[in-house]
């Protein structure tokens, strides 16, 4: 993968490709509007020789006219004042004529001829030319100056976010010290970003490292009355092998259940790091009849809810999605087949009250979390909720009133 060119080198690539274009802008406006000002400031030049030639020659009366031959002009063309013009050329002609590379005025003169006084446009093309290459020089010590201390300027800007950058690089999962790294207001948000983002993941490292060791924790004696079992069948010949297994397998079930209630509850401890949100709890019940409806359908269950009125909870909504997908499991999972589940909702209180029947045995193998009642009413105080249950007479009552 190619290296990318870094934000500083763009930002004076930018500064020097637009500079040099808006040079090129204003200087071709610049040089021909000094080109336009020489030529006029020529041209009045040559029209006051023109009408200075006309006033004195045609004083002496229109019948005598001006004559190039006559003294008064010959005279006139040794005026020192006549050697600022470059290539001065005085005519005159019947008719008027295109004198290219040449700044003329003519003027009429009697009997339909023409005083054409003209001079070479060199001057003008040889000023212009010292007039670009002046705008060069300077154009060219400025934009230098500029680069270097806008490049300078720039160094002092990004020096903070190289910082960041050095910070990041070598942090270890001890980082004691902070880099001041001291810049604008933005670098100061993005500093704090990056500490928190950080902090956060040491937290999600030793939450990693407490899972490790709450599971070793948990499995520690299952795991010890299995390695017992195994011993004790090694030993004792007389212990029935149906007997054996079925022990066994409710010991890893047990293991089991155990790293899965550790998981879930690591899941919600998770999900309540994030911020709380708004939801609708008549939403959330439809959810999870859609999301199990392929299990009611097989199991043949249907669910009647009383939904006058919806109600919201502010709450950690991934948190509180998984503890409710786990109550309604924990329902249809010992609900009688054929059978039907009342929700009574009371808004005002923010209630759900499910009744169901017991089945005779649970479809565990219908479903995926199998998080149990404990565990349900464990994380009742942290996501704010209450969470009863109750068997009699054959049904199954569940109630959670919500208090955020």
């Amino acid at each position: 993968m190619s290296k990318s060119n870094s934000l500083q080198t763009t930002i004076v690539l930018f500064f020097i490709g637009s500079t040099v274009m808006t040079f090129l802008l204003l200087g071709t406006y610049s040089v021909y509007d000094y080109q336009r000002e020489l030529s006029e400031s020529l041209k009045k030049s040559l029209n006051v020789v023109a009408e200075d030639l006309l006033h004195h020659e045609l004083s002496k009366g229109p019948k005598k006219g001006l004559s190039l031959n006559s003294h008064f002009f010959m005279e006139y063309k040794k005026a020192p004042f006549l050697e600022l013009f470059n290539d001065l050329e005085i005519i005159i002609v019947t008719q008027k004529i295109n004198m290219p590379n040449r700044v003329s005025v003519i003027k009429p003169l009697p009997e339909h001829a023409y005083l054409i006084v003209s001079s070479s446009c060199q001057t003008i093309n040889d000023k212009v030319m010292a007039f670009v290459f002046k705008m060069l020089l300077v154009f060219g010590s400025a934009l230098i100056l500029l680069i270097f201390l806008f490049n300078y300027f720039l160094n002092r800007l990004f020096s903070p976010l190289r910082c960041l950058v050095d910070f990041c690089k070598n942090s270890s999962s001890e980082h004691k010290s902070i880099p001041l790294c001291r810049g604008s207001s933005e670098v100061d948000n993005l500093k704090e970003a990056i500490i928190d983002l950080l902090d956060a993941n040491d937290s999600l490292c030793q939450q990693k490292q407490d899972i490790f060791k709450e599971a070793a924790h948990e499995i520690k004696s299952p795991i010890a009355i299995l390695k017992a079992r195994l011993a004790l069948f090694k030993q004792d010949e007389s212990i029935r092998k149906d007997l054996f297994i079925q022990d066994s397998e409710a010991d890893i079930k047990t293991i089991s259940n155990k790293l899965r209630e550790l998981l879930f509850l690591k899941e919600i401890e998770w999900d309540m790091q994030k911020q709380r949100e708004t939801i609708s709890m008549q939403g959330q019940c439809s959810m999870m009849q859609q999301a199990f409806r392929p299990v009611l359908e097989k199991k043949g269950l249907s669910m009647v809810s009383n939904w006058e009125e919806d109600f919201s909870v502010s709450i950690h909504k991934e948190a509180i999605q998984k503890v409710m997908q786990a109550i309604f499991e924990n329902i249809f999972m010992h609900t009688k087949n054929n059978s039907t589940i009342t929700n009574h909702v009371d808004s005002k209180a923010r209630r759900l009250h499910i009744i169901n029947e017991v089945g005779s045995k649970s479809d565990e193998t219908l479903f995926s979390s199998y998080i149990g009642s404990k565990m349900i009413a464990r994380l009742a105080d942290k996501l704010d909720y209450v969470y009863e249950v109750e068997e009699r007479d054959g049904k199954f009552f569940t109630t959670i009133v919500f208090n955020g």
